[in-house]
């Protein structure tokens, strides 16, 4: 929510901005037209909604005033999709967000990919978001990648992620000294769904107790007994995630304190609701991939001034032993220079 303003459901596909004031009217001068323009744009509306609604609150914002706004917004998406990043950083998630977005004057389906950062100390941001229309692969991964080494970072010390097709070839190639932590939420997802419930239960059950080792190579050897023990009922799931064992339990190499914040993809997934709900008020898509990423990155702007304004306190307790974790893994290794 932006500082000042609520929101009030008039229809099920927009809302009408009102201001706390004494006015007679109800309503009072903002004191940035930009700051009036964004919140509006943020929360869905489309261009026709913003003049009918301006007008409404009775600001009669002309056309070459919204249209100075929007290319500034552009700009300002521009310099953000092509900013320098830090060449040194703790941790990458990478989540996957589906939606409709119409495009060659038709709706598709797409998979936005959100890459959020938290930094050596302890400081979120979102690093890019990419649009894929069909399929992810590797060689699509390695655009993703590309990007974000031309833009500067260099050493990562885990990404953490879903098992989507190619990504893990793609951080081999480019990122080889960089751990890939599979999400554990999504492992527990996929018991439920691919095991009958009574196994799946007694599965989880086991699972819970193997996340709470101190050792990652009991862990490891715990996990891969589990599994052989649903063999016979589930052979092809079992071998499949047996097969991802180090990369389920990565997490389990790293400080007691630490290991709650890399091994799921959480902090992407809360991040892409708030897209959702933005698809939702517009009606079930969006217009076009520009909506999309301007609001995508008002989406940022926003945590910066708010949540995500500090470091995560615990990370940023615990930023010495960040770097000491940084430096065993990249001493004397050269990944990019």
């Amino acid at each position: 929510m932006v500082s000042g303003y609520s929101f009030l459901k008039i229809d099920s596909f927009s809302y009408l901005l009102i201001l706390h004031c004494s006015s007679p009217s109800g309503f009072c001068q903002c004191q940035s037209k930009t700051e009036l323009l964004y919140s509006l744009v943020v929360n869905g509306y489309s261009p026709s909604q913003l003049q009918r609604t301006l007008s409404e609150l009775g600001l009669p914002y002309t056309e070459d005033e919204i249209k100075k706004i929007t290319e500034e917004l552009r700009e300002r998406l521009e310099d953000f999709k092509t900013r320098q990043l830090p060449s040194e950083v703790f941790a990458l998630f990478i989540d996957g967000y589906h939606t409709d977005i119409k495009a060659s004057k038709r709706v598709k389906k797409s998979c936005v990919y959100t890459v959020l950062g938290i930094d050596l100390e302890g400081q979120k941001d979102i690093y890019g978001f990419y649009e894929f229309f069909g399929s992810e692969n590797k060689e699509g991964w390695l655009k993703v990648l590309n990007d974000l080494l031309d833009r500067g970072l260099k050493k990562v010390v885990v990404v953490v992620s879903d098992d989507f097709p190619g990504l893990s070839e793609a951080l081999e190639s480019l990122y080889p000294h960089t751990e890939h932590q599979l999400c554990f939420v999504h492992l527990k997802r996929n018991i439920r769904r691919n095991m009958g419930r009574r196994d799946s239960q007694e599965f989880l059950k086991n699972l819970q107790q193997i996340k709470q080792l101190f050792s990652y190579e009991e862990a490891i050897e715990e996990f891969k007994n589990l599994c052989q023990r649903f063999e016979k009922s589930y052979p092809y799931f079992m071998k499949e995630i047996k097969a991802k064992a180090e990369k389920y339990l990565n997490f389990l190499k790293y400080p007691e304190e630490i290991r709650k914040y890399i091994y799921t993809t959480n902090s992407a997934e809360n991040f892409n609701r708030r897209i959702e709900e933005i698809r939702l008020r517009l009606g079930g898509y969006f217009q076009s991939v520009e909506i999309l990423e301007i609001n995508l990155f008002l989406q940022r702007e926003r945590l910066l001034q708010g949540r995500w304004r500090n470091p995560v306190p615990i990370l940023k307790a615990n930023a010495y032993e960040l770097r000491q974790i940084f430096n065993r893994k990249f001493y004397a290794q050269t990944q990019y220079s």
